[in-house]
């Protein structure tokens, strides 16, 4: 892999990662414009058909770029697909608002929202420091990682406590239904960003070993 073809996959990860980043931020929005949450949801999913595109871009030049081993080759493929997945699932969970006719910001919501655009912005923040890596700043690497991955932790402590909630407290059944199928959307997201993670850490192992030794 030549010096070029590696920017152009940092390129079209850090490209991914921006596209995250509009999706949270409408989400964000969407908290204090919960009655424009269809017309919002419709600019999320635009932007799910530009990481569609992007994504197809850098399938079609991946597969002309020789990459030693397949190991390493499976996970700079992976990383890049699972940035992409999580797109997929930002614009599933805003389609889940609409769906369900969420009409209320809950605070669990809210909490729910920021924490996953605390998340987005770690990631961004994650990719760039594996396109600069080094190994003699390892230290920074493996810190990146687990400030992205706290928010997956922080989040599934919380999607226990507000299921519990709906299901020990008095609620309307169909309130139980929506709410949970829109936490349970939340939590997809961090399943993906979780995989997302563990991709990153692979790239560095098959680009140094000894990081793991």
């Amino acid at each position: 892999m030549t010096g070029e073809e590696r920017e152009f996959l940092f390129d079209q990860a850090v490209a991914l990662s921006e596209l995250l980043y509009r999706q949270s931020d409408l989400l964000l929005e969407m908290l204090e414009d919960i009655e424009g949450r269809d017309s919002i949801a419709d600019r999320i999913d635009a932007i799910e058909d530009e990481g569609d595109f992007i994504f197809h871009e850098f399938s079609l030049r991946f597969s002309t770029i020789t990459i030693e081993p397949s190991e390493r080759r499976m996970a700079i493929f992976q990383m890049v697909r699972h940035i992409e997945e999580g797109i997929d699932m930002l614009d599933e969970l805003s389609k889940c608002v609409v769906r369900h006719n969420v009409t209320e910001v809950t605070s669990g919501f809210r909490s729910s929202i920021n924490c996953i655009a605390g998340a987005v912005k770690k990631q961004m923040h994650l990719i760039n420091v594996l396109r600069t890596f080094d190994y003699k700043h390892k230290e920074e690497f493996i810190r990146a990682v687990n400030e992205f991955d706290a928010f997956k932790v922080e989040y599934f402590k919380m999607y226990n406590i507000l299921v519990y909630q709906l299901f020990s407290e008095e609620h309307d059944s169909i309130d139980v239904m929506r709410w949970k199928s829109v936490y349970d959307a939340v939590k997809q997201v961090f399943e993906a960003f979780e995989v997302s993670a563990d991709d990153c850490y692979k790239y560095i192992v098959f680009q140094n070993k000894s990081l793991v030794e």
